[in-house]
This record gives structure tokens, C-alpha cells and sequence, in this order.
């Protein structure tokens, strides 16, 4: 039987439904490139709405209909998103305001972008001058440094933000179309929500036809595997923070289960004002303005950042390493362990009293195999110490990186 990637799920919590449509392409550094200027072009302008103006008039005759389209990064996958949030027109007595209203114009703008030479450049503008505005903070700046650094043999993977800023200045209508007409062929899921579900899904169907809807979008290992480095670098700009990123690689593939692990070991780390580090680094050495760690599963990665003091960034560095060893070698505060699996409890209660949550599920639910199947509440109230600390075992320091 011939498997088509749609999925709408009925709506029975929000006022608003939300229709993704993605589609799936390896990760390099052009195709980010142009993923970011194809997906900011398409929010500007399309070809039946062929004016900034005119395409938000037609979004706000939908009663402001929201459209965001841009890449988002899996490990070695990169995804192009496109996303329609809408009011229920359940919620609203118009006629006129339908789901096939709904469809056809996020069809429109997805399937049929302008190549228009000004708008091109105008968007190349945008693109740029928000690229400027980012790296100029610190904190940007060390981050993209850093995955420059830890991917430096993987140059495809070391791109945090757009792509290459020379790719994007150098592409043209030419190029652009070329790569539009590649991604027709690309693996895609169109998942949502909706309180006419099967209505919508059947509109889905009549409005995408591209082959990708019947290509394999689920990908059974998107993990890159962390490179075995020592690196131990620091910049100096003259900034009145510093900013400090420790960098573990994971040895080997993350299951879910540790996935979890390592999501209660970011919180009990640095999860908020309670937190080990916050309290070691912070508040008892004086040094941090801010502390944050956070477990990039499809990137092997368990990452910790902080802002802080300059002339106390070697200390701060000895507390980290410090207690992440600690855990590693089962020293684990029971107590801030039982808060902070609560805390990381209600961050997933919170998540699901959101739109975007709930996507972001169905959209994992094609691309991993074996996610829909994973129970994470369960795995989240049943975790141990000894898995956290399993976890942290499996941990090796593989870059410093200082941004002064």
C-alpha cells in the first residue's frame, strides 16, 4: 500500500490549528545557504502574491493568518520548514473563511516562490544585515566560533546560523531556481492540527502533489558522531563579559532514554537559580551573569555556556569540569536531583500547552524512527540517578572554548 507523508491530527485543545510542511536534505553548508534565502524570499513575496504588501494583505484577509518559513538543523539533515498558524474557522462566522481558503494560499506561497531580481536582492539585504546584528553579540559570536571549531575536519556541520555569508551574496535567480527544482524531489511531511482534520488532510492532498510525499521521510540514524578533539582555544575582543562554552562529546549514539538523561543533566547542571552551577558559579564565586547547558542529542554534544566575569573565567572553568565529574562519579545532591527532574516535569506540562509543542512532536514523530513509540512523561518521571550518572560517564571533554 503507498504510504503518503500527511498527517492531521484533530484539534481539541486550541483556538487556533497549524498546518508544516517539510522537506528533508543533507546538511551542508550551501544547502543551508540557500535554504535561509529561499525560505526569507518565500516570507517576503511569491509568485501569486508577488509583493511584500500583497502577500500580507492576503495573510491578513485570512485574519492574519501567520506564515514563517525558514531551515531547521537535525544533525547531519537539514530541514525546510514552512508553517501556517491559523484561527479555527470554526472561531469565526464568515463563509468565506474556510480551510480551502487556508490551503490554497499556503500552497501558493510554498510551492510557487518568486524569483523576481530586486526582491532577490532586497531579501540577500535583509538576510545579511540580521546576520551583522547577530554576530555582533558575544554570546553569538563564541557560539558560532565554537561549532566552527568543533567541526573544523566537517566544515558541512559547522554553520550555526545562515550558510556561508559569501554563498548568499553570490546566488542569483539562476541558481535559486535550480535549487527550488531539487527540492521538489526531496523527501516531505506535511503534518499538522486542526479540528477538521480529515477535511484538511484531504485538502492536502489535492493541493501538494511533489513525489517527495511518497519518499521515506523518516531517517534511522541522523546523528553526527562527536570528533575526538583537545581543543583549548580563547579569542580576545575586549568584552566586558566573557563568554566561557565547554563542550563534552557523547561517545556513541544517544537512545531516548539517555536522550532524557541528558536533558535532567542540563537542568540539575544549570536549569535555574537552584541549579549546581548556578550556585557554585554564580552566586558563591561571584563570576556568571548567566549559566545555561543543554544536550545537543543529534549532535553528540553536551554543551555548557556561561556568561561572565573575564578575570574569573579559569575558575569557573574548574567548577564545571568539577562538577560534572562529580556526577560521573555518582556524587549527586538527591534533593536538587528530585527538583530538578519536577522542574524538567513541568517544562514538558508547559510545552504542551503550546501549538508549536505540539508540531515539533508530529514533525519528530516522521523524522525519528521509533519516537512516537517512546513514552518521554514516563521516562522523565522514572529516571534515576544512576542513569544520569551513566549517562555523564559516557562523556569525554572535548573543547574550551573563551570568547574575552
Amino acid at each position: 500500500m503507498l504510504t503518503i507523508n500527511t498527517k492531521i491530527v484533530p484539534n481539541d485543545k486550541f483556538t487556533t490549528a497549524t498546518i508544516g510542511c517539510f522537506l528533508r536534505l543533507p546538511l551542508t553548508s550551501h544547502n543551508l545557504a540557500y535554504a535561509s534565502l529561499i525560505t526569507r524570499l518565500q516570507s517576503n513575496a511569491s509568485l501569486f502574491y508577488p509583493t511584500i504588501s500583497s502577500q500580507e494583505a492576503a495573510m491578513s484577509n485570512l485574519y492574519d493568518l501567520q506564515f514563517e518559513a525558514s531551515p531547521q538543523l537535525f544533525g547531519k539533515e537539514l530541514i525546510v520548514s514552512y508553517i501556517a498558524n491559523f484561527i479555527e474557522p470554526q472561531e469565526i462566522l464568515d463563509p468565506e473563511y474556510t480551510y480551502q481558503a487556508i490551503v490554497d494560499l499556503f500552497a501558493k506561497i510554498v510551492q510557487h516562490p518568486s524569483f523576481d531580481d530586486e526582491l532577490i536582492e532586497y531579501t540577500k539585504r535583509q538576510i545579511l544585515a540580521d546576520y551583522q546584528e547577530l554576530i555582533q553579540e558575544p554570546a553569538n559570536y563564541a557560539l558560532d566560533r565554537f561549532f566552527k571549531l568543533w567541526y573544523q575536519d566537517e566544515p558541512d556541520y559547522a554553520e550555526n546560523f545562515v550558510g556561508p555569508v559569501k554563498e548568499i551574496e553570490e546566488a542569483d535567480d539562476y541558481s535559486l531556481r535550480e535549487f527550488f527544482d531539487n527540492m521538489k524531489m526531496l523527501p516531505v511531511a506535511v503534518v499538522g492540527f486542526a479540528k477538521g482534520s480529515s477535511q484538511v488532510e484531504k485538502l492536502i492532498h489535492d493541493h501538494f502533489k511533489q513525489p517527495g510525499l511518497i519518499k521515506r521521510f523518516m531517517v534511522d540514524n541522523l546523528t553526527i558522531p562527536a570528533p575526538k578533539l583537545q581543543i583549548n582555544e580563547f579569542d580576545e575582543q575586549d568584552n566586558y563579559q566573557a563568554q566561557l562554552l565547554i563542550g563534552y562529546g557523547f561517545a556513541g549514539k544517544m537512545t531516548y532514554q539517555e536522550q532524557i538523561a541528558g536533558m535532567m543533566l542540563a537542568q540539575y547542571l544549570a536549569g535555574d537559580q537552584s541549579s549546581k552551577l548556578f550556585v557554585k558559579v554564580r552566586e558563591e564565586l561571584g563570576a556568571a551573569y548567566a549559566i545555561d547547558a543543554n544536550n545537543y542529542a543529534n549532535n553528540s554534544l553536551f554543551l555548557i555556556n556561561a556568561g561572565l566575569d573575564p578575570e574569573k573565567a579559569d575558575e569557573a572553568k574548574a567548577i564545571i569540569l568539577q562538577e560534572v565529574n562529580k556526577v560521573a562519579n555518582g556524587e549527586i545532591d538527591e534533593a536538587l536531583f528530585k527538583k530538578a527532574k519536577k522542574s524538567l516535569k513541568n517544562v514538558q506540562l508547559i510545552g504542551q500547552d503550546h501549538e508549536s509543542w505540539h508540531l515539533a512532536q508530529l514533525l519528530r514523530g516522521e523524522l525519528f524512527s521509533g519516537y512516537q513509540e517512546f513514552n518521554r512523561d514516563w521516562a522523565i518521571s522514572h529516571l534515576t540517578m544512576k542513569q544520569m550518572t551513566t549517562f555523564a560517564q559516557k562523556l569525554f571533554l572535548n573543547e574550551s572554548y573563551v570568547l574575552k
